[in-house]
């Protein structure tokens, strides 16, 4: 624009100068070092304007010298980025495929040119992980993030949920607890602690994380409570090794915790296999009377006690209650009580058949000295277990 405009500027000064100029040409002397030019105004005129005009020139013909060697440039360019791109594509096929070795080769040779080679690199690392390299697996990672530093923190968790899907709870264990020195509410990082947690049984670590998955969202409220059942579950079943140490961790537990009756159960198990039965029908049974569970109502026929009574004589009051009646049955059979036992068994297998109510019976006639109605209970026992 400045050009079009000194151009037209020269022209109308020649036309405004020139008839005037035309009858006094003018003198124009350069002096420089030993050279002399002389002459007229108007040569002097027209010899800058040519000048001018092969600058012109000259500046035209070398914009389209470069101007080609640029879109020379891109289009090699841009041929080498749809041939990186084509190989990334080519590299998720074969991935899809399970060709791992095929895939790598395309991913790295497409990574140079790609638009996001921080995006080839992390599938490389992928495909390295399939192929159980972790060497070359680290390798891609790193280069991911120096093609991306600001990536560090997200890479990191890729790196540590790839070590965890294969199994290396030590090593993600010792970057995720540097990352929660810093992030202690990052979701991700709390949720990837909980996996390396369950895996590694750190049934302690896992109740002091639980509230925190809770608030970042990563767990509901069920979730939340099914993850404590099997936390305090795994923590009473370490330490079912000796009865001082089971009471301990028991006493641990938070009061609602311990009136639940999935954990009682769980406790009362593990008093049971330490012989400790008389112990855990005291606990059933107390737990029965605030709140009847089927849970806790299935297992009182496999205590061993020298005295059943205190236990016949509360599920007789609650007899009403779900599953009461035929806990009932099992133990008045324990108990010596044949007819009571027997007349409650037939009327729980009247209303639903059950392997366990007919092995009972079994025993009942066993106990009363009729084998072949023994035999034909303990028979209908074994079809209704697929046994």
């Amino acid at each position: 624009m400045i050009r079009l405009i000194v151009i037209v500027a020269v022209m109308v000064a020649g036309l405004i100068f020139g008839p005037e100029a035309s009858g006094n040409k003018g003198y124009v002397l350069i002096s420089l070092g030993n050279y002399t030019v002389e002459s007229s105004v108007t040569s002097a005129v027209i010899l800058a304007v040519l000048f001018y005009g092969a600058l012109l020139i000259v500046e035209w013909v070398l914009a389209r010298l470069f101007g080609l060697r640029r879109k020379t440039q891109g289009w090699f360019g841009s041929r080498r980025r749809r041939k990186a791109n084509l190989q990334t594509v080519n590299a998720t096929l074969a991935m899809a495929e399970g060709h791992y070795n095929q895939a790598e080769k395309l991913l790295i040779k497409g990574a140079d040119n790609s638009d996001t080679p921080l995006l080839n690199y992390l599938s490389a690392a992928r495909v390295a992980q399939a192929r159980g390299d972790d060497v070359r697996r680290d390798h891609y990672l790193q280069k991911a993030q120096e093609e991306n530093p600001k990536a560090e923190l997200a890479l990191t968790l890729i790196q540590t949920q790839l070590q965890i899907e294969q199994g290396q709870y030590d090593s993600a264990l010792g970057r995720l607890e540097s990352i929660y020195a810093l992030n202690p509410r990052h979701p991700m990082v709390l949720d990837q602690l909980r996996q390396v947690y369950l895996a590694r049984e750190d049934w302690a670590a896992l109740i002091d994380l639980a509230p925190a998955l809770r608030k970042v969202g990563k767990l509901t409220a069920q979730q939340e409570e099914t993850l404590l059942h099997q936390a305090w579950c795994g923590r009473l079943e370490a330490a079912s090794g000796s009865l001082d140490t089971l009471r301990t961790v028991w006493q641990g537990l938070p009061r609602k915790q311990r009136q639940d009756p999935v954990l009682l159960a769980s406790y009362g198990d593990r008093l049971r296999r330490l012989g400790a039965d008389a112990e855990a029908a005291d606990l059933w049974l107390e737990a029965l009377r605030k709140d009847p569970s089927p849970e806790l109502f299935a297992r009182l026929p496999k205590l061993k006690l020298d005295d059943y009574q205190p236990m016949l004589t509360l599920l007789r009051k609650i007899q009403d209650q779900p599953g009461a009646e035929a806990a009932l049955a099992r133990v008045c059979l324990l108990a010596g009580q044949l007819d009571e036992a027997q007349r409650l068994l037939e009327q729980e297998v009247a209303k639903a058949p059950d392997a366990a109510l007919y092995h009972a019976l079994g025993q009942v006639m066993d106990k009363r000295r009729l084998t072949n109605k023994a035999n034909e209970y303990y028979r209908q026992a074994l079809q209704l277990a697929d046994i």
